[in-house]
């Protein structure tokens, strides 16, 4: 049976007052642990979260991959708590070139939102639990921002660009942002994240043993910034997580699959 471990993670903030706890999943892709994924359920459930947060690329795009894996994950996660679900460049690729895909991807949209699950594209949810009002974001790029060598991948989006998607962020409040590749994580903090959670990069495939830098990103591109852990700017914070799955490169090297949890408790000022 596949393997996956939990990745704890603890931060505070001045614009909370409960302590807050989330799952935050990427890069599932299709991958199945023991029988129907009911490990990876049963963890969750144990964690008791208020919110799942979906950074992307939980469905496999290639052409005869079906979409039904992650919709009957969806239904599962759905019972445990609320679940906020950005798009990553899988997603965005079936839905952008449906011809190329046996699966329909608007058909799993609507039926997710059926279920109750956030689908965020470059929308805003909110999120009221004990007491608290946390905004999530679920960002989605142009697609020209995942392709190698096009030029807005090289230059990254600006800020303004990241305003006119997301709206302006209210600075009294906590907003969490839910954004597939962690590439842009200073437009990310500049645009006004309080939190932001990413994955694309599956951990960087083989991890290197002294500060856990990832050496390769699914793209190829050698030690990839913001490729693995937490980074910090001031009061602000990114999470890159390095998955549950994997696909054109099926190997991890020191780099397990991972669930992770984030604790977030009110800094006193």
């Amino acid at each position: 049976m596949k393997k996956f471990k939990i990745t704890n993670y603890e931060i505070t903030s001045e614009k909370i007052s409960q302590e807050l706890r989330f799952v935050m999943i990427s890069d599932w892709h299709n991958v199945i642990f023991g029988e129907r994924n009911k490990p990876v359920f049963e963890a969750i459930q144990k964690i008791n979260p208020d919110a799942i947060l979906i950074a992307g690329d939980l469905v496999l795009g290639k052409q005869e991959a079906p979409l039904l894996p992650a919709l009957e994950s969806l239904k599962e996660l759905i019972k445990t708590a609320p679940v906020f679900y950005a798009p990553g460049n899988h997603e965005q690729r079936m839905k952008r070139y449906p011809q190329n895909y046996e699966a329909s991807f608007l058909e799993y949209e609507t039926q997710i939102k059926k279920l109750g699950v956030h689908y965020l594209e470059n929308e805003q949810e909110v999120l009221l639990v004990k007491g608290e009002k946390i905004q999530i974001h679920g960002l989605k790029l142009p697609y020209e921002y995942y392709k190698k060598g096009s030029k807005k991948a090289k230059t990254g989006p600006e800020e303004e660009e990241l305003k006119t998607l997301l709206g302006k962020p209210d600075e009294n409040e906590f907003h969490i942002l839910l954004a597939h590749t962690p590439r842009y994580a200073k437009e990310y903090f500049n645009w006004g994240a309080d939190l932001t959670l990413s994955g694309h990069y599956h951990g960087g495939v083989l991890r290197l043993p002294f500060g856990g830098k990832g050496a390769l990103s699914p793209d190829f591109v050698l030690f990839p910034k913001y490729c693995y852990g937490l980074f910090k700017k001031g009061e602000q914070k990114l999470i890159t997580g390095s998955g549950l799955g994997e696909h054109t490169i099926p190997i991890r090297i020191a780099n397990p699959r991972e669930l992770v949890v984030i604790s977030c408790k009110p800094k006193r000022k």
